[in-house]
């Protein structure tokens, strides 16, 4: 499975593709588009829509990861960011990627094992899950790939429990059949006594009949 993994901005949107085999995750690209505050609204959001088709359309990812926005004081910022997200989700749909959405605190726990991880840590946990030789900077791209990451682990444990579940009702139904064979088998042998009990007793009695006759005619 690959993956795009996408820390948005409107300054700086960070991308990181990874590939999944089995528990194996590795790093395949990443980048950062960066926009400049003197472009217009409409040319930066290009731009991030631009940058991530390009990406996409290179590396092929079939899952898109992206963070959520976390709304704190910092409402400008965040609708910023807002707009940048926007940008990402739709240059993803349009080339049909299947979209998981996390939040900062989810990924740092996938990831590091702790939802209040630092960004240190969060880079450490990328580089050696991804067995990379470097710190992958900038710091937007480490985010990215983290989200890869954090999709990557959640999408492998949902399939494991759903496994886990069809076959655990997979036994279920083959204990129930095997039940049910038992019962009929028990059913069958019940009717098949019940029918040699009538016919011995049926012989009996046209063996008596025989008999009284035989005397009777005596």
């Amino acid at each position: 499975m690959i993956i795009l993994g996408i820390d948005p901005g409107l300054a700086n949107t960070g991308w990181g593709v990874i590939e999944t085999r089995g528990t194996l995750c590795r790093a395949r690209a990443y980048g950062c588009i960066s926009t400049s505050s003197s472009e217009t609204l409409d040319r930066r959001l290009g731009a991030i829509y631009d940058g991530l088709s390009e990406a996409i359309g290179t590396y092929q990812p079939s899952q898109l990861a992206i963070e959520k926005i976390f709304f704190g004081e910092n409402t400008r910022s965040a609708l910023a960011t807002a707009h940048a997200r926007g940008a990402a989700i739709v240059a993803c749909s349009r080339m049909g990627l299947e979209m998981g959405e996390y939040t900062p605190m989810q990924i740092k726990q996938a990831v590091v094992g702790t939802g209040s991880a630092d960004k240190r840590q969060v880079i450490y946990m990328v580089r050696n899950i991804l067995d990379l030789d470097h710190d992958p900077r900038p710091d937007h791209c480490a985010d990215a790939l983290a989200a890869a990451v954090c999709h990557a682990n959640l999408t492998r444990t949902k399939r494991v429990t759903r496994d886990a579940a069809a076959a655990q009702v997979l036994a279920q139904e083959r204990a129930q059949e095997a039940q049910d064979r038992i019962e009929a088998r028990e059913v069958t042998a019940a009717a098949t006594a019940a029918h040699v009990s009538r016919s011995m007793e049926s012989g009996r009695a046209a063996l008596g009949h025989a008999r009284q006759s035989r005397r009777n005619s005596r």
